[in-house]
């Protein structure tokens, strides 16, 4: 039964967003949602009429807002603001990342306090749920007064502008793909060129992506640093309860737990013993740091659920008691930019403390009995050079996210003839934070590669609740006795983590 998502500016989730970006779940308007927008826009045009001043509709934009616009001008207005905002440059965004972007723009639309017209919003929602694409050049926004750039090319189409794209399709002239819709073009009038395009949404749609990927991760990287721990025999003093508690973050506490599920009934994860009291910190410290990635993920969805439904505009008309104001901050990124630079530096961690272990195994002199590199005893080492170069892979990816690692919601740089003299460059932190993610998972399967390996150099059975996952490598990746091509293997493990991740990976 196919099911649809009705949006009433309060109840965006990270999973919903998801379902609807990735899985083309269908969205509407609530009842109550509907009538929120219908109220707002009949305030905003009984103001027009009683000549009231409002920015951007009886004002000019940014720093030309001291110059009146008759009413006659009105919709030729809100088009130019579209086109002349649409000055993005760059690889276009994800399919996702767009749809994502174009629902929670919707979202924020029907919280009934921007003004907007019911035709301008109903045209959204028929884009996306026709399967509609815009072409979103990635650069050109800086988090005030909006993401501008990148929502003024995702609505170009419904004027006749732009491009798009129909699922499965390559790029259309927008005005072709709005057509295939057989609906008529909306007006765009009133205040809709603003309140469609006046808020965070480019830095959201990837922002919440990411972080919706970012749960799944830390609970994967949980998962393979149990296999690493297994496989190097470590003690498991490091996650016991009582030492949870003695420093009782959430996030290290529900580490320590998943670390004691993975390992039960293990044969080489086992107490302190003479020759073992203690373990190198990319073993014994797991809890502390994806615990803390955790918590990074934690803060980052409360932010971010906040952010998607919230009224990010200016003006803003219809507050309590009737209020209505063209001074409205809401639009600024700050606070989603900040939240996704922590994210980002969070996974960071994650990934470098895993490239840590996958050195550890592949080191003979700290493996425990490992061969070098754990090239197979029927391979000759040196003939063969076994998983040497996968490391270096994880270490060049671990000095990428090095590199990517100053804030983005540091670098405000003044625009709009210095009206907007503080801007958050929120995109670029959700942009990282997407990075950060993405290039995580790479080398979380790296990791899973080696010790899956080392499990069979060592004849060693996982512990049960580690026997899917490595089931899952080995019906992609056997085990490897003569070299091979590498960049394959870690390709095919990662997708067989992401395969298994979406059931056994639960946060």
């Amino acid at each position: 039964m196919t099911t649809m998502l009705e949006l009433d500016g309060q109840s965006l989730t990270l999973e919903s967003v998801a379902s609807v970006a990735r899985a083309d779940e269908k969205v509407g308007l609530s009842a109550e949602g509907r009538k929120k927008v219908e109220d707002c826009h009949a305030l905003l045009r009984q103001m027009i009429k009683d000549g009231t001043p409002i920015y951007g509709v009886t004002t000019g934009f940014g720093a030309l807002d001291g110059r009146p616009v008759p009413a006659e001008s009105n919709r030729a207005q809100q088009h130019n603001l579209l086109k002349s905002h649409a000055a993005g440059i760059g690889a276009p965004m994800r399919d996702d990342e767009v749809r994502a972007m174009m629902l929670i723009r919707a979202n924020v639309l029907a919280t009934g306090l921007t003004g907007v017209s019911m035709s301008a919003l109903e045209a959204l929602l028929a884009m996306l749920n026709a399967g509609i694409v815009p072409h979103v050049p990635r650069r050109g926004s800086v988090g005030a007064c909006g993401d501008l750039a990148p929502l003024a090319h995702m609505v170009l189409p419904m004027i006749g502008f732009g491009r798009a794209k129909l699922k499965g399709g390559g790029w259309l002239p927008g005005l072709m793909a709005f057509a295939s819709l057989g609906i008529a073009k909306p007006p765009v009038d009133g205040r809709d060129g603003i309140a469609l395009i006046n808020g965070t949404e480019q830095t959201t749609g990837i922002g919440v992506l990411a972080a919706y990927d970012a749960r799944r991760l830390v609970r994967m990287a949980e998962a393979v640093s149990a296999m690493s721990l297994e496989v190097l025999g470590g003690v498991s003093d490091a996650f016991d309860e009582r030492v949870a508690l003695a420093k009782p973050h959430p996030g290290q506490i529900a580490t320590s737990e998943a670390l004691r599920y993975f390992t039960a009934g293990s044969q080489a994860v086992l107490p302190p013993r003479p020759s073992r009291l203690r373990d190198g910190l990319s073993l014994r410290c797991i809890p502390q740091v994806l615990g803390a990635s955790r918590d990074a993920v934690e803060h980052a969805t409360h932010t971010l659920e906040i952010e998607i439904n919230a009224a990010n505009d200016n003006p803003i008309f219809g507050l309590a008691d009737g209020f209505v104001t063209s001074n409205s901050g809401n639009f600024h990124g700050q606070r989603a930019g900040e939240v996704l630079d922590m994210l980002a530096t969070s996974i960071s961690s994650l990934a470098i403390i895993s490239e840590r272990r996958a050195a550890r195994l592949v080191d003979e002199k700290n493996s425990g009995g490992l061969p070098a590199f754990l090239i197979h005893p029927d391979a000759r080492q040196g003939e063969n050079s076994g998983f040497m170069i996968a490391q270096y892979t994880a270490a060049s990816l671990v000095a990428e996210l090095r590199m990517r690692s100053v804030p983005a919601s540091l670098q405000s740089v003044p625009t709009c003839a210095n009206t907007e003299d503080h801007v958050p460059m929120s995109p670029l932190a959700a942009e990282r934070a997407a990075f950060a993610v993405d290039t995580a998972e790479t080398i979380v399967a790296i990791e899973a590669l080696l010790a899956a390996q080392a499990y069979d150099l060592r004849g060693l059975t996982p512990a049960p609740a580690l026997q899917p996952i490595y089931k899952a490598i080995r019906e992609r990746v056997p085990a490897m006795v003569e070299d091979r091509e590498m960049g394959e293997d870690i390709k095919a493990t990662r997708a067989a983590l992401a395969e298994i991740g979406s059931t056994l990976f639960p946060f």
